[in-house]
């Protein structure tokens, strides 16, 4: 009997907006202080659902433009009003669970997705998006049951073993989230948030060594994640417009390494809004890797944004490296200015110790790099450049110790960090050591590189009496 009403109740649901209470009407949207790109979309979705009063899709795709464009409460109303249209199309309540979810109206999130999912039983991200909403609301034995159905459909799913290692968290099942956690590691290498919730769990287990490790993964991969395959959610994605898209675009495109692209998109985000800081300072961090824009362009910018806010310590980092090659006391000013603003700003250390460098200044480099490491100790760059200053001085047992600590990120360069551990054991007489880095090295070059390092490094096995 039990079942029979459960049946009953969801068909009740699903079927509610076929009779009774009128269609809600075709929300009105105040667009006087919106993006004029974002306006136009908006004006035009909303003209063609009011002339296909009857239509769910033209009413759902008003939803979607306004749901791209952050506009999450009028997004709820024209998808409620496709659901009456439409009650047995999936994606309308999708998207009502998504925009309810970002109003922080969890509860409605989780009866919008619970019921989308008695239509299309087996959409991935909505199985997810349900397992997260239980966890967010505590009932922690449902969101488990719900992740683990999803977990049997793709074992290796990375997005699937952290939701459901932040439930064993949640539930104090420590040994299993930490398992979990691990396994999300496994499955997807640069995922940032697994490696903080696995420094976390270690943490409370007392591994403390581990977890060390781990929260250094996770600052550096702190911006990474694995997509999650939602082909409904790309589609309202490609309906966003206007400036703040166009950031996101170019912060994208940074993020995945095409910086010349990245620059260019700043560079129009810019023309549309002339003081949108983050563009600012993106384009002037930029411009030493891509060569672009010019020098005077470089110092119009620079003027300008701090012409808008001056207490930014990146402004006077990233500018400070973009001028460094040609105007090196400009540059160190500037530098200095950032770490004035932000005493414990470790990159901008490292960045003054390379100009140290560079400037034969070596004692001070040092400094520099003890500086950076004083501010961020597990700051790998700051390691890496301080221990292979001091190799190159011939202080191999200073170099050591702080090389050690930058094995403890696996990364293309650390085949450079063994590398300069070979060098500094041989140096100080221990040649079984050099031989057993250089090995390492070798191996780790072969699968992430650089390539040109296996020369340096066959090199130093000759010598050693090692064949490579």
């Amino acid at each position: 009997m039990k079942l029979v009403v459960r049946v009953l109740s969801a068909l009740a649901v699903l079927f509610a907006g076929s009779c009774g209470d009128p269609v809600p009407p075709i929300p009105t949207v105040s667009v006087a202080a919106v993006d004029p790109e974002v306006q136009d979309a908006i004006v035009n979705a909303r003209t063609q659902a009011a002339a296909q009063p009857t239509n769910g899709q033209a009413s759902g795709r008003l939803g979607m433009v306004l749901e791209a464009n952050t506009l999450y409460t009028p997004a709820a109303l024209a998808y409620r009003r496709a659901i009456r249209l439409e009650p047995k199309e999936f994606a309308w309540r999708y998207y009502l669970a998504l925009t309810l979810q970002e109003q922080f109206k969890l509860e409605e999130a989780l009866d919008a997705v619970s019921t989308a999912l008695s239509i299309r039983p087996t959409y991935s991200a909505a199985i997810l998006k349900r397992g997260e909403l239980l966890l967010k609301l505590g009932r922690l034995k449902e969101s488990s049951a719900t992740l683990e159905s999803l977990l049997a459909q793709d074992p290796k799913s990375p997005v699937a073993l952290y939701a459901l290692a932040r439930v064993r968290y949640a539930q104090e099942a420590l040994p299993a989230a930490e398992d979990l956690y691990r396994r999300a590691c496994q499955a997807y290498s640069t995922f940032g948030g697994a490696y903080y919730g696995l420094g976390v769990t270690e943490k409370r287990l007392g591994h403390d060594t581990e977890a060390a490790k781990n929260f250094a993964l996770a600052e550096r991969y702190k911006r990474d994640s694995p997509p999650v395959e939602d082909p409904l959610l790309i589609q309202v994605r490609e309906l966003a417009t206007g400036t703040l898209t166009h950031l996101r675009r170019a912060e994208q495109m940074l993020h995945q390494g095409q910086l010349q692209e990245a620059s260019r998109l700043f560079q129009e985000v810019l023309k549309r809004d002339p003081s949108n800081m983050d563009s600012m300072l993106n384009i002037l961090y930029l411009a030493p890797l891509v060569g672009q824009p010019s020098g005077e362009e470089v110092e119009s910018l620079y003027l300008r944004a701090r012409r808008i806010n001056p207490q930014i310590p990146k402004l006077y980092l990233f500018y400070g490296t973009a001028i460094g090659q040609e105007h090196y006391d400009a540059s160190v000013t500037a530098v200095k200015k950032a770490i004035e603003l932000k005493p414990d700003y470790a990159e901008a250390y490292v960045f003054l110790g390379y100009m140290m460098e560079k400037h034969h200044r070596p004692a001070e480099a040092i400094e520099d790099y003890r500086l950076a490491l004083a501010a961020q100790p597990s700051y790998r760059p700051a390691l890496l450049q301080l221990g292979r200053l001091l190799v190159t001085l011939g202080r191999d047992r200073e170099a050591i110790p702080e090389l050690l600590p930058a094995l403890e990120v696996d990364d293309s360069d650390t085949s450079i960090v063994m590398l300069l551990l070979a060098q500094a054991y041989a140096n100080t007489g221990d040649l079984e050591k050099a031989r057993d880095h250089l090995k390492q090295a070798r191996i780790k070059a072969l699968k992430t590189g650089p390539p040109d390092l296996l020369q340096q490094i066959d090199q130093g096995l000759t010598q050693l009496g090692s064949r490579p």
